[in-house]
Order: structure tokens, then sequence, then C-alpha cells
């Protein structure tokens, strides 16, 4: 599944780890003797109940709203499938299960095992490639069903709580601990469009925790577990969750598998520097250098041009409605706050000129190695 993901663009695995802050249950049984010789047996001792506010208790109070997903994909032949094991998170009372889009692409079946053991088939109501997120209906009743309570992902401070849920590796209700390392970090959605906005953590996570919950020191979801960067498919404490902010924003049209369109420019780049301005000889030191525009897209009808390779002939976006643009990154954040069919000017530099190129936004086509 890592590699698969990686294919797809950074999604190499899913969040997970070592148990940390978990409550466990000794059933320590000792003998004595007394003076007739009689053996007695003594009863099993309970761990004490966890402080409250303490990791162990965000662990109780948060675990029974992660769920272990495993999908049967199949493999080409009619009777030949493949499973994988991702996570995801009760939002709802009415059977909604949020969990990344890469979790669930392509099943045949999904199933749903809850923290007590319970497993019921699940139906996949809606995906968005774009955000990598998802939403799979159980039939469920209400009372079996217990949604965490959301944070505010806007309010996130790097050196903040991070606590993950998930089941790495099939490990259902792991829960590990760390900090917030990094904000507004950038990483690839399965269809190759930049993910922007996203949490960085150092909470330990691996493949299987896709789709679980990241939380606060108070046990609020602020985020869903979507991906780690690791050149050994494992845990080296950088990790990255969707915001929980976005991902509510998005949470109606999937909960109603309505398709969700995301404003893009239909070209590939890339981003410009000093090094490589100086070996492609530009004017320009930094924007975003336009290798190609996709054909009869918004880019493209505007007349920004692209040789189909780094060229200097290529043009270069300095800046979008006024908002200067060094990377592509900025660029893709910027493009976020817009939507499909809103225009906006590009300041251009084409061939050492500067011009101004207005473009009517279109949605987001995936295509090999895209950018917005």
């Amino acid at each position: 599944m890592a590699a698969a993901m990686l294919a797809a663009g950074l999604v190499i695995g899913s969040i997970g780890g070592g148990a940390v802050g978990a409550i466990v249950t000794s059933q320590r049984t000792t003998a004595s003797t007394t003076a007739n010789g009689t053996g007695t047996v003594a009863s099993g001792v309970a761990a004490p109940a966890p402080s409250p506010g303490s990791f162990a208790a965000i662990y109780q109070q948060t675990k029974d709203g992660v769920v272990t997903i495993t999908t049967s994909v199949s493999a080409g032949g009619a009777r030949s499938f493949s499973q994988a094991e991702g996570s995801g998170i009760v939002v709802d009372t009415q059977g909604d299960i949020l969990t990344n889009a890469h979790v669930v692409a392509g099943a045949a079946q999904v199933r749903v095992t809850f923290s007590d053991g319970r497993t019921v088939t699940g139906q996949v109501k809606g995906a968005d490639q774009s955000a990598d997120l998802a939403v799979v209906k159980v039939s469920v009743s209400a009372d079996q069903l217990h949604p965490i309570a959301t944070g505010n992902s806007d309010a996130l401070q790097v050196g903040d709580t991070a606590l993950a849920i998930g089941a790495p590796f099939g490990l259902s209700g792991t829960f590990t601990a760390g900090i917030i390392s990094g904000l507004n970090r950038s990483t690839t959605a399965p269809n190759q469009r930049a993910l922007t906005g996203m949490i960085q953590t150092d909470a330990p996570i691996n493949p299987g925790n896709s789709g679980g919950a990241l939380l606060d020191g108070r046990g609020q979801l602020i985020g869903v577990n979507d991906s780690i960067q690791s050149p050994v498919e494992g845990n080296v404490g950088i990790g990255f969750a969707i915001p929980i902010n976005r991902a509510k924003s998005l949470l109606p049209s999937l909960e109603q598998g309505i398709s969700i369109q995301h404003p893009a420019l239909g070209i590939t780049g890339q981003t410009l520097s000093a090094l490589s301005a100086g070996q492609l000889g530009t004017s320009e030191t930094s924007g975003v250098l336009v290798i190609s525009t996709l054909p009869g897209g918004p880019a493209a009808k505007a007349g920004l041009r692209g040789s189909g390779q780094a060229d200097a002939s290529d043009d270069i976006i300095t800046a979008i409605d006024g908002h200067a643009i060094t990377t592509i990154d900025e660029l893709t954040q910027y493009l976020d706050t817009k939507k499909v069919g809103d225009h906006v000017t590009l300041s251009v530099t084409r061939n050492g000129q500067h011009i101004s190129v207005g473009v009517t936004l279109g949605n987001f086509q995936a295509r090999p190695s895209a950018t917005p």
C-alpha cells in the first residue's frame, strides 16, 4: 500500500505508532498459603482510573470515535483480491465515517471495525482525490456511534500537543503522542494535486494510520492523519494531517456524494530558485516557471506559454491578483481561496518583459506531474 501511495504522490503510508499513555489493566494473580496449607487465589488488580486531563484519560474519552477500515480491492482476476487497512473517524451519530480517499480507493468491499470489535459493512458515499478525503457510511444505531468533539485547526501553534489514534500495521486503537512540528506544509494528493496548509507532527505514525484522528491536548479533533515522509516507509518523525477545518468544509458534499471542484490554472510548472534561474538564464530569480499548459485549459486559453521543458522562453508567474508568488505552494494556496469560474490576474515575466494575463479558473484535472 505504501509503495502504491508513493506512486500516487507522497502518500507513502499512514499514521500510527507505538502505544503511549494507553490504559493497561493488569490481571496479576498471586497465590498465598494459610497456616493449614490451604491455597487461595487473590482476585485480579485493575489499573487505577486515569487522572482527568491526562493522556490516558484523553485516550479513554476518544478511542471509541476511531475505527479500523479494511478494504478488499480487486487484483485483476474475477476472484483475485488484495486487502488494505486504514483508519477512520466517527463524525456524527448518523453513521458517517471520515477517512482518506486513498484508504478506500478502488475498494470492492469496505469493512468498518469499532473499538469494541464489532465489524460492519460500509459504503463509500463520497470521495475527493484532490483533497484526499472520503466518507464511509455505516448502518448502526446512534448509541453505538461516538463522535469526537472537533477543535479549531486554525488556532494551532507549533509546539502544541499532538495525539494520534489509528491502526498502524493493523494494530487498532494505537495511541501515540508528540507535538505540532510545523504548519502550512505542502504534500501531494493521490491525483498529484498539491495539498497545502497541512499540519506536520512528530507523533509516531506508520502505514495504517491514514484516516485516523489527530487530537490536541484537550482531546479535540484537529486533523485527519494523512501521510508520512520517510525513506524507509516507517516513522521518522515527519507526519502530515489534513486540518479539520478544511475537512469540515467538505463534509456536507462528501456525505451527499456530490462531486467537489477545485480551482486550477491548468499548468505544469516548477518553483524558480536563484540557482535554477542562473542555469536557465532568466531575468527573474523567483516565481513559478510555466513548463506547459493543459491543452484547452484555462491557462492555454489565456495565452500563457510553456515550452514543454524548463526553458528561458517559458513564462514566469510572479504574482496573482497583486499577491507576490515565489513558489508553487504559494500559488496553490491562493487558488484554494477561489472558486471554479473566478477570474484572476497573473503578473507574468515573458522574455524579460512584464505583462498581465487574465485567467478564468477551471476545475482541476488529474494528470502526471500536475501542478495548479
